[in-house]
């Protein structure tokens, strides 16, 4: 069996107790989900692009903890959600400062946003871009727009480029 190390950051918002920021495994990093929230936990005010620069950022740091960076990723997972159903039905959850107008310039309720989201999302991306999958769910947490993923190499953990897995 493999070794599994966790990894974490103050320079992006706390993990829930549930889950670790980041599991380090034969030289892989695998991140939870990060949202357009800041180290505070406060939710970025704007557009879905605005909190897609945040998540990114968040992920960047967390990968960056572990001797890694955005520049090492293989695989994001992007979530999108139309947010406005979390305020019209009451659910927000702790400790993040929710505001509904957080989300009156912005919902992705049928990729309508996708291009807006994947102006912010190339930005910060390097070249080549790493795989990446983008899925349309109906509820993310905290009522949030967008939450990604990643899966990042760690240089110099000893896996070699273009190594046979």
């Amino acid at each position: 069996m493999s070794e599994r190390k966790a990894h974490s950051t103050t320079q992006a918002p706390a993990p829930l107790p549930v889950f670790s920021q980041a599991i380090e495994s034969n030289g892989f990093l695998f991140t939870s989900g990060q949202i357009g929230a800041t180290a505070e936990g406060t939710l970025v005010q704007g557009t879905i692009a605005d909190r897609t620069t945040q998540a990114l950022k968040n992920l960047d740091s967390v990968l960056k903890a572990a001797g890694s960076g955005l520049e090492h990723t293989v695989k994001l997972t992007v979530f999108v959600s139309p947010s406005e159903l979390y305020f019209q039905l009451g659910h927000c959850l702790p400790p993040l400062t929710l505001d509904s107008s957080v989300f009156s310039q912005s919902q992705i309720t049928d990729y309508s946003q996708f291009a807006v989201m994947n102006a912010a999302y190339l930005a910060l991306m390097p070249s080549p871009a790493p795989a990446r999958s983008c899925i349309g769910v109906k509820e993310l947490p905290y009522g949030t727009d967008v939450e990604i993923e990643a899966v990042a190499v760690i240089p110099g953990s000893g896996r070699r480029e273009g190594a046979k897995l």
